[in-house]
């Protein structure tokens, strides 16, 4: 049997993360928490790969949850994209602390929208974004990608 080769990589989490991690971890019957993150990380892999095989107009909606002190940035993604979005609703929590959750409707390319939830991602703040694809040209589907924990 041909042994892969494994790197160590170091990541920063906040502590709540770790021990929701850990509390998993358990729960689930890992062995390790590199075991959990491996497990975690080629799920968030096949989710890309079925973003990336969209091809076509797409048609569908992206529920992203950020911090208030985000708002700028990604309003700044929203404006840049708005041929793809068709509407959007945004919604600031009642619960102290609660991030601010954005519903936008899109219709569009599928790289441009591909590009779009790339970006809405890669802000910093977003704690979690989702698509929905909703379209007789591309595979009905859902894909949920989180990022900045």
């Amino acid at each position: 049997m041909v042994q892969k080769e494994t790197n160590v990589i170091s990541i920063s989490l906040p502590g709540v993360t770790v021990e929701e991690m850990d509390s998993a971890k358990s729960e689930m019957g890992y062995v390790s928490r590199s075991e959990l993150v491996r497990d975690a990380l080629r799920e968030f892999m096949r989710k890309k790969a079925s973003l990336e095989d969209m091809s076509g107009v797409v048609e569908g909606v992206m529920i992203i949850l950020y911090d208030h002190d985000s708002d700028d940035r990604v309003s700044s993604v929203r404006h840049k994209h708005k041929g793809t979005i068709r509407s959007f609703m945004h919604s600031d929590m009642d619960i102290d602390h609660a991030p601010c959750c954005e519903a936008m409707m899109f219709s569009g390319e599928a790289e441009d929208v591909r590009r779009m939830f790339n970006e809405l991602q890669a802000v910093k703040g977003v704690e979690e974004a989702y698509i929905f694809i909703a379209t007789s040209e591309a595979t009905v589907g859902f894909c949920q990608c989180s990022s900045h924990i």
